[in-house]
């Protein structure tokens, strides 16, 4: 099974090395419009000769479809740089940082420090619809069985973790990226929490799909 993470940071290392090499070779100007332009079409490449494995696939068409209905302002040379260096950062080299109980705790600390409203003694996954009154704080909330689950009786993460949250996302996910987590968002709202939005982390926050990056974050 391919590892999305790698195949991702191929991907994303093939398009900027090719546009690099064009631009040296003079084919292409060093101008947002030409860059944007030759990724779109490197993409659409991509996607026709089937050259990268097929978890990276939704992420290809995205790009395309992105390409194709905003033109210019997709802008995916930018995008492509915030990625790359994005998981560089969490991934500066090939050892893979194991993510720790005591490392989630941390986290829950500083999120309650910022005036969260954090639960984590609720069983949600398995257990149907779930609501928890947060008296319009933010909210966040773990499932209490994925709490001793997900840790498999050690004090590594080895299962992804389920997250939900409500109210500001934009600063839910800053705050795990500076506290050392990649997020990966499956709904904004409509999950088994009412009126929350879900995210999972991953292992080692090796995700099996595009990791939600801070909107205040720069290549």
């Amino acid at each position: 099974m391919s590892n999305y993470r790698i195949e991702l940071q191929r991907l994303i290392d093939d398009a900027l090395n090719d546009l690099e090499m064009a631009h040296k070779g003079g084919k292409v100007a060093n101008t947002p419009v030409s860059n944007n332009l030759y990724l779109v079409r490197w993409v659409t490449k991509s996607l026709k000769q089937q050259e990268y494995a097929r978890c990276v696939g939704n992420d290809l068409t995205r790009w395309q479809k992105q390409g194709r209905s905003k033109g210019n302002n997709s802008d995916l040379y930018s995008l492509f740089k915030r990625i790359d260096a994005y998981y560089k950062r969490f991934f500066p080299t090939d050892e893979v940082r194991p993510l720790k109980d005591s490392d989630i705790e941390k986290f829950l600390d500083q999120a309650l420090a910022a005036g969260w409203d954090v639960s984590t003694a609720e069983p949600i996954i398995g257990h149907g619809k779930i609501q928890f009154f947060s008296e319009g704080m933010n909210s966040l909330a773990l499932c209490a069985d994925e709490c001793d689950s997900c840790f498999d009786g050690g004090e590594d993460l080895v299962k992804p973790m389920h997250w939900f949250v409500r109210g500001h996302h934009a600063g839910f996910i800053e705050m795990a990226a500076d506290a050392g987590f990649m997020v990966h968002k499956v709904t904004d709202y409509k999950s088994v929490v009412k009126y929350h939005g879900e995210y999972i982390v991953y292992p080692g926050n090796e995700g099996e799909q595009l990791a939600e990056i801070p909107l205040s974050f720069t290549a």
